[in-house]
C-alpha cells in the first residue's frame, strides 16, 4: 500500500492524533497515518519552500521505517502548475496499487487537485484508494481525530454515474453504487448497531440495472416487465431509504421513475397488441433522444413489421406470420413486382411505404453488416436519418400508434 502525502510550510505542533483506539504524538499526520495504516511506501510531495522547512524533519520522524521519496511540486499559482502538480500525483501511482491520501498539510488547491487525481487513477489506472485522510488538528485540543473523507471520493463516483445516465440512458453505474452502499452497509457490521438498515437499495440497483440492459441490447418486451416492476416498488419506502443512505441518489429517483416508467407494460406478451405498439414507439422515441441510433433502426424496422401484423389481426411475435409481412413489404420495393401486396390498403400512400421501407432496410443491413460491402453508408449519415426523417415517417405511416 502507498501513502501519498503533502507537505505545507505550516509552523506544525506536536499533538496526539488518534484513530479508531490507536494514538501517537506527532508534528505530522503523515506518521500517524504510516502507524495506522503500515504503508509500504510514501510519497511526499513538496515544493521548494516545504522541502527546506519540513523534509529532514520528517525524514527524522520516519526514520528507515519507511520508504519515503520526495516529489518536488510547483505552488498551483497558475494554470499549467495546476497541471503539473496533477501530473506528478498520477504519475506517482502504479496501476492496481492501493492508496492512501493525505491532504492534512496541503494548501492553496492542492487538496482538490489532489482528490481529482485520486478519482482519476481510480478509474485510469484501476488504482484501489484505502482512504482520503485529513488531521484535524487544532491548537487547544490535546486529541484531534483524523477524519476520513474518501465519500468524497464517492461523490465523484456519483458524478461520473449521474452524467452517464443523463446523456445516455444508461443506469448501469448508478445501479452498482447503490448495491454496493448495501453490501458494505452490512459487511462493515454496522447492521448490528444501526436502527434503521438499507434494505432496498440492492434491489433498486437490480431493477435499474436490468433496465438499463434491456435498453442497451433493445429487448423491448423484457424492459417493458422490468419497468413495470421497478413501478410498483413502494415509492415513499423508496424515498425515505434513498435520503438516509444515498443521498446523491436521491436527486434522481424522481426523474429514473419518470424516464423509464413511460415503458412500464406488465405481461407485455399477454397485452394488447397496440399497447404494446405504443410502448414501443415511446421507446424508438427515446433511443433517438439519446442518440442512439443503431437501436433506433434496428427496432423500427421490426416495429412496422408488428404494425402491419396488427392491422391484419395476426400474433406479431409468431414468426410465420412477421415472414409473411416480409414479403409483402418485399413486394413493393421488388422493381419486378407489378401487383399491390394486400398489406397496402393500410396505407394511404404505397410509395410512401415503400419509400421507408427501401430506406429503413438499406440502413438497417449495412448497420448489420459492419461496413463488409463494397458500397456503405456513412455515420453522419445514418446519424442524420435517425434524428430527422425516422420518426417523422413512421408517425405518417401508422399515426394511431403514436400518440
Amino acid at each position: 500500500m502507498q501513502l501519498l502525502t503533502v507537505l505545507g510550510t505550516g509552523s506544525y505542533q506536536k499533538t496526539r492524533y488518534t484513530w479508531q483506539d490507536k494514538q501517537i504524538e506527532t508534528p505530522y499526520v503523515a506518521e500517524a497515518l504510516c502507524e495506522f495504516f503500515q504503508p509500504t511506501q510514501v510519497t511526499v510531495f513538496v515544493t521548494a519552500e516545504a522541502k527546506n522547512k519540513h523534509w529532514e524533519n520528517l525524514q527524522q520522524q520516519l526514520g528507515d521505517r519507511f520508504l519515503l521519496t520526495p516529489i518536488s511540486i510547483p505552488s498551483g499559482k497558475s494554470e499549467a502548475e495546476v497541471w503539473q502538480i496533477f501530473e506528478a500525483v498520477v504519475s506517482s501511482v502504479e496501476p492496481s496499487t492501493k492508496v492512501l491520501f493525505d491532504i492534512t498539510h496541503a494548501f492553496r488547491s492542492i487538496p482538490l487537485l489532489v482528490l481529482l487525481a485520486a478519482a482519476f487513477l481510480e478509474k485510469a489506472k484501476n488504482v484501489k484508494i484505502e482512504g482520503v485522510y485529513y488531521g484535524a488538528f487544532e491548537a487547544n485540543r490535546e486529541q484531534p481525530p483524523i477524519f476520513n473523507l474518501t465519500p468524497a471520493i464517492k461523490l465523484l463516483d456519483w458524478l461520473t454515474a449521474t452524467d452517464k445516465f443523463l446523456t445516455t440512458g444508461s443506469s448501469v453505474d448508478l445501479a452498482q453504487l447503490l448495491s454496493t452502499i448495501q453490501q458494505d452497509f452490512y459487511r462493515s457490521g454496522k447492521n448490528k448497531q444501526a436502527e434503521i438498515r438499507p434494505i432496498r437499495l440492492k434491489t433498486i440497483g437490480d431493477r435499474i440495472g436490468a433496465i438499463s440492459r434491456s435498453l442497451e441490447l433493445i429487448r423491448p418486451l423484457d424492459l417493458m416487465t422490468e419497468a413495470a416492476q421497478f413501478q410498483a416498488l413502494p415509492a415513499t419506502q423508496l424515498q425515505e431509504e434513498v435520503g438516509l443512505f444515498a443521498k446523491p441518489f436521491e436527486l434522481l429517483l424522481e426523474q429514473i421513475q419518470r424516464d423509464y416508467g413511460q415503458f412500464a407494460l406488465a405481461n407485455p406478451r399477454q397485452a394488447r397488441a397496440d399497447a404494446v405498439m405504443q410502448k414501443k414507439f415511446l421507446l424508438l422515441r427515446w433511443y433517438v433522444a439519446k442518440g442512439l441510433g443503431t437501436q433506433a433502426i434496428l427496432l423500427a424496422r421490426e416495429w412496422i413489421i408488428s404494425a402491419f401484423c396488427f392491422a391484419e389481426g395476426v400474433n406479431y411475435l409468431d414468426r410465420s406470420e412477421r415472414t409473411k409481412i416480409e414479403m409483402q413489404l418485399g413486394q413493393t420495393i421488388d422493381p419486378k413486382s407489378s401487383l399491390e401486396p394486400p398489406i397496402a390498403r393500410y396505407v394511404t400512400d404505397i410509395k410512401q411505404l415503400s419509400a421507408i421501407w427501401s430506406k429503413l432496410t438499406e440502413y438497417r443491413n449495412d448497420l448489420a453488416h459492419t461496413q463488409m460491402r463494397s458500397t456503405t453508408i456513412s455515420a453522419l449519415t445514418l446519424q442524420n436519418y435517425t434524428r430527422v426523417e425516422l420518426l417523422k415517417s413512421l408517425s405518417a405511416l401508422f399515426p394511431d400508434f403514436v400518440a
